[in-house]
């Protein structure tokens, strides 16, 4: 085989590759658990990074693939907020949003894990962790964490959401 057409192949099997990635990893693999009409303000924008009352949620920063997906926080952490793999770099895991996991003390080691060593958020670190992407203990979050900009009173909607438990799937 000539080695242009080798290349060609080479090419073609690799987009194949990230096609299928991106299929198995988008956004909207999990859609279809989505609630079909939202409890509460704090679940609109967990879903959909809208806010009932019109004021725009402004996402700034965070990795590539909240940026290609531009979304709410179910495009990282999943609709049963228990988080889930970044694209392109699907080897990355965001940390999950549960109760438990947001607000109870835990180690890397803990099954909720992944958001470090450090004391369970309250109202007020879980607020600056979305606006200023600071964690309890004082240490940045992931890059990939966008920092978001919403009013005062979507920020308390979002964390009173937070604490809630996931609802099952419809």
């Amino acid at each position: 085989m000539p080695k242009q057409r080798i290349k060609i192949l080479a090419v073609l099997g690799g987009i194949l590759l990230i096609a299928i990635i991106a299929i198995y990893f988008g956004p909207d693999r999990d859609r279809e658990s989505w609630p079909i009409q939202f409890e509460s303000n704090g679940e609109r924008i967990y879903f959909t990074g809208t806010s009932a009352s019109g004021f725009p949620i402004n996402a700034n920063g965070g990795g590539m693939h909240m940026q290609m997906h531009s979304g709410g926080c179910v495009t990282c952490h999943g609709a049963d907020r228990q988080g889930r793999r970044l694209m392109p770099r699907f080897w990355k895991v965001a940390p999950p949003l549960t109760p438990a996991a947001l607000f109870n003390e835990h180690d890397e080691a803990s099954e909720e894990g992944g958001h470090g060593d450090h004391e369970g958020y309250d109202d007020a670190t879980l607020r600056r962790a979305i606006t200023e992407g600071i964690d309890p203990g004082g240490s940045l979050l992931d890059r990939e964490m966008p920092r978001w900009s919403m009013a005062a009173g979507d920020i308390v909607d979002i964390i009173e959401f937070l604490k809630s438990p996931a609802r099952a799937s419809r």
